[in-house]
């Protein structure tokens, strides 16, 4: 049970790094920082890496983003 907790809490940071990534990436780019944006980023991405554990990860940090899409912050 604890090495599947452990495999649970290093995926979420593996799917953090690759959004921290992401927003960064398209800062440095000059690009707007929303959540369609980072998950058209992170679905690109996908589509390149050939590792299935990889998109796998990706998969999820571009849920993780898309999931609360319509979220309101007021």
């Amino acid at each position: 049970m604890d090495s599947h907790r452990d495999l649970s809490g290093e995926r979420a940071l593996f799917i953090a790094n690759e959004i921290g990534a992401a927003v960064i990436e398209l800062i440095a780019n000059g690009m707007d920082v929303n959540r369609p944006d980072i998950t058209d980023h992170l679905e690109l991405k996908r589509k390149t890496v050939g590792n299935t554990l990889y998109k796998g990860v990706l998969r999820d940090a571009s849920a993780v983003v898309w999931e609360k899409q319509g979220a309101s912050y007021e």
